[in-house]
């Protein structure tokens, strides 16, 4: 009759060791990020670590979103580029409200220490040319066109219209409102008259759907 072995108590971590810990983990984290900001797909499977399923996968090294939404954040264009034509998932599941389109869309607004991103009309059209869908759904269940709308930017209203967004898609919180009422709510006239010729024009969604 045998008997379990008892459980090897786990060594407590030493102020030494958990200074060890945290200086490799923001070792690999600089390294990580360093290769995010490069234009070399090769280097940041690299550095992080040749996990399997890239570049569907975790951040890891500290990230805590995908390898595309981080690259989207981060990275110039034709590393987002690279990415996605290694078969990165511009429909990547989303747990914080950006998506894809409202990742790179996010690039227009000015963060602390950080100038707006010059190139999003252009990684927009990449990812809506790779396959993400134009009504993605984030923060405050806007879509990519309500948060164009708000901005009043007619340029990328024009090009995710021409990539089938649905101008009279409402969101299903607060006030419930479609691109046109948001951008009629900002002020912006140009905005809202052109979607509410997107409106009038809609095709309708049995015939797209054919």
């Amino acid at each position: 009759m045998t008997s379990d072995s008892p459980e090897t108590p786990e060594t407590p971590e030493t102020p030494e060791s958990a200074e060890a810990r945290r200086c490799a983990e923001a070792h690999a984290f600089q390294r990580a990020h360093e290769a995010f900001c490069g234009e070399d797909l090769a280097a940041l499977e690299q550095a992080l670590g040749r996990p399997a399923g890239f570049p569907n996968v975790p951040g890891g090294a500290g990230i805590d979103c995908s390898v595309l939404q981080y690259a989207l954040y981060h990275s110039p264009l034709p590393l987002i580029e690279q990415l996605l034509d290694a078969g990165a998932d511009p429909n990547y599941d989303d747990h914080d409200g950006f998506p894809s389109v409202m990742a790179a869309l996010s690039g227009l607004v000015e963060a602390p220490g950080a100038s707006p991103r010059p190139d999003v009309p252009a990684v927009v059209e990449l990812l809506l040319a790779h396959g993400a869908h134009p009504d993605q759904r984030g923060v405050n269940d806007y879509t990519p066109l309500h948060f164009a709308a708000s901005l009043g930017r007619l340029d990328l209203l024009l090009l995710l219209l021409a990539h089938g967004a649905d101008p009279c898609v409402r969101t299903r919180i607060d006030d419930f409102e479609t691109p046109r009422e948001v951008a009629g709510a900002v002020g912006s006239e140009s905005a809202e008259r052109l979607l509410a010729d997107a409106e009038r024009t809609r095709p309708d969604r049995e015939e797209l759907s054919r």
